[in-house]
């Protein structure tokens, strides 16, 4: 019997605002890479493209992009709505110049990017009536219900939590046996993504551990994954030499806890990417806690080739910092900041998250942060607030949003600022931007 052939998209999406900041679409090509180990033939169609003549030497880059009419409420923000990447007419226009795919898989990342999705996978079956489409990704981890109301042209709405739900449906639906069916946090079992079935590798995310040992109330990590779990440090330094042979000098390192425990595996595994024949480049958009940056993690980082440091600061206000998870006070942070000012990285390559937007919080308190970053001679980065399903914080605070969140995971976006109030306004925060970019 033939193996069914497989096509899997990362759709466009629509936003306000938005960048490819080492993105990728990490977990779709774990799955092409499971289903390919399998024997089925797969392709990749990644609508977001960047505008590669504006690619920064980092890896970084914009995406293409063109202004759309709102809807719903979004139609009154105003700010100017987008769809990034390609458009439905070009995606329409690729689907249909490739060869019928038995199976679809679509995923849909971020909450609030939702709408892209369900319009590819519309148009995906027009192009492809026969086909079966599956759906997956963050979304419908966290928004299942609302989901399986969106996606009425799919025929598999599933939770990345439930891959033994999704072998099934390929095995049941195309009668075949898949005899490779490793769970997704068996991360040293994982094949390597499927990053060659891009068109490009400006970069590749090294994915190191699943989950966090912390219970930060703005995240959802501890909801999507009970535990923490890791690679072996030979397994994620064999993945970055299988990447270089094949031309990829940059690594982005997307963990939520990098740093925990790094006697046992941060220190020994930096150490061993230290001491490769070749140089590497290393970027953590995700931020690493400053309470285990030591003067070795410090030096560590500088001789395995993190380009820059990006670290959580979050707030100054003890009474946010305990609130939010109490992951930094004032002196650890001041220590990290130390260490890593003493293993030679400047202002511009330790870049410090600074939250903005949380329910009930003053402008002012960000102002503070602002200042105290500065004063440390390092950048302050404010990042937005973002509620998300399945959190303590947005259990707590989702009836005071201006936008119906509950309801409607399109308003869960952070830009647009749903616990603007009188003490805290979109005017107050667009000057706190500017003020942090001041030198």
């Amino acid at each position: 019997m033939r193996a069914p052939r497989v096509l899997a998209i990362n759709p466009y999406i629509y936003d306000f605002a938005a960048y490819n900041f080492w993105s990728s679409p990490l977990g779709l090509l774990y799955i092409a890479s499971i289903l390919r180990r399998n024997g089925l033939p797969v392709e990749v169609v990644d609508c977001m493209q960047v505008n590669e003549s504006k690619r920064k030497p980092d890896g970084r880059g914009p995406f293409i992009k063109e202004k759309v009419p709102g809807v719903g409420l979004l139609s009154r923000v105003s700010k100017p709505l987008r769809r990034y990447g390609m458009s439905p007419v070009e995606v329409g226009r690729t689907l249909g110049a490739r060869e019928d795919p038995d199976l679809v898989l679509i995923t849909s990342i971020m909450t609030y990017w939702y709408r892209g999705a369900v319009e590819v996978c519309e148009i995906a079956r027009r192009a492809f009536p026969r086909a079966k489409i599956a759906v997956g990704g963050i979304y419908p981890t966290l928004c299942y219900e609302e989901a399986l109301l969106n996606f009425k042209e799919a025929d598999l709405v599933v939770p990345s939590t439930d891959i033994g739900a999704f072998y099934r449906f390929v095995e049941e639906e195309f009668h075949c046996i898949l005899p490779f069916k490793p769970l997704l946090d068996d991360l040293d079992a994982l094949p390597y993504p499927a990053h060659d079935l891009l068109e490009s590798m400006p970069f590749v995310p090294v994915l190191t551990s699943l989950g966090c040992v912390f219970r930060c109330t703005y995240c959802a990590t501890s909801y999507m994954y009970k535990g923490m779990v890791r690679r072996s440090p030979g397994s994620v330094l064999d993945e970055i030499a299988h990447w270089h042979d094949r031309g990829v000098e940059r690594f982005v390192m997307y963990d939520d806890s990098f740093l925990y425990a790094s006697e046992n595996f941060a220190k020994p595994l930096l150490r061993r990417i230290a001491n490769l024949p070749y140089r590497i480049r290393i970027y953590n958009p995700n931020a690493v806690n400053a309470a285990f940056i030591d003067e070795e993690i410090a030096g560590l980082f500088v001789q395995s080739g993190f380009r820059e440091v990006r670290i959580g600061l979050e707030s100054i206000d003890p009474l946010v910092q305990s609130s939010t998870g109490g992951k930094v006070t004032g002196a650890i942070f001041e220590r990290a900041i130390r260490a890593l000012k003493g293993a030679g990285y400047s202002r511009d390559r330790v870049n410090v998250y600074i939250l903005a937007g949380l329910p009930r919080q003053g402008w002012r308190d960000v102002k503070q942060a602002i200042d105290y970053v500065k004063s440390l001679d390092v950048t302050p980065y404010i990042a937005e607030y973002t509620p998300i399903p399945h959190t303590p914080m947005f259990d707590q605070f989702k009836d005071m949003a201006r936008f119906p969140i509950a309801t409607d995971a399109i308003y869960q976006n952070n830009a647009l600022f749903p616990y603007a109030w009188e003490g805290f306004t979109e005017e107050d925060l667009n000057r706190l931007k500017r003020y942090a970019r001041q030198k």
